[in-house]
């Protein structure tokens, strides 16, 4: 006969049922665990890409489907640029002027205002002159108003012998008229003057220095008689009173 054993714990009970599943086969327990985890990481990726493609999208949807309007983009540097341009145009007493440059330069939005690189003022004081010019560096040249800002190395040469430097003249092309904030230094067949401002006017005859006005004039005996001179005026200031003239 063979004898049967029971197993107890050491209080003579048998094991509880929970103590008995240490004799579960382990092994195929985490094997089915690992499908399962397998099945879920699939689906969640899955999901996940679903999510960026659906975000994408919308995305996509999003810029596509704004109004162009909506965000406006100003380009302020849209031009048009021009090679040896030529402007023709008549002063106020019928007589042509013509103004070259090397290069202009005009904003799309600010078609009457032009950008001028070298620009030369071809003009005639009066019937019968010879042309007289001004060349500077840079300038603009307002085709509406017909006004022309030179800077940097302006020079005035007119046909009656002035010969003047500055660095910043505003012409009033149709007026024949010339006024600047910048010293300005003048020569011709009087001598020599020397001003910290200045117009001209008269068609470019009459000459005004202003703020601390320098003379060093030629007498009127040795001037050459076949040259007309302008009127040369000093502007009545109290710097101008100051300055002296030399002979």
């Amino acid at each position: 006969m063979t004898a049967t054993r029971f197993y107890t714990d050491t209080q003579g009970k048998a094991p509880p049922e929970h103590k008995l599943a240490i004799w579960a086969p382990k092994g195929t327990l985490s094997l089915a665990h690992a499908h399962r985890h397998t099945r879920f990481v699939r689906r969640l990726r899955l999901v996940l890409i679903g999510l960026s493609v659906s975000l994408l999208a919308a995305l996509a949807w999003f810029f596509l489907s704004v109004p162009k309007t909506a965000l406006p983009v100003e380009n302020t540097g849209e031009t048009v640029k021009m090679i040896h341009p030529v402007y023709q145009g008549r002063t106020s007493d019928g007589l042509p002027y013509r103004i070259i440059a090397d290069e202009a330069v005009r904003l799309i939005k600010a078609p009457t205002q032009t950008q001028l690189v070298s620009p030369i003022l071809n003009f005639l004081r009066e019937k019968g002159a010879k042309e007289s010019r001004i060349t500077a560096r840079t300038g603009s040249y307002n085709a509406e108003t017909q006004v022309l800002e030179l800077h940097q190395n302006v020079h005035l040469k007119t046909d009656d012998g002035n010969d003047c430097r500055t660095s910043h003249a505003r012409i009033f092309v149709k007026a024949k008229r010339v006024e600047g904030d910048e010293p300005i230094r003048c020569t011709g067949s009087f001598g020599k003057i020397f001003g910290n401002a200045f117009e001209i006017n008269d068609d470019y005859k009459e000459f005004v220095f202003k703020d601390g006005t320098k003379m060093h004039l030629t007498p009127e005996s040795e001037r050459d008689g076949k040259t007309k001179t302008g009127k040369l005026r000093p502007a009545q200031s109290p710097d101008v009173q100051k300055s002296g003239v030399q002979q």
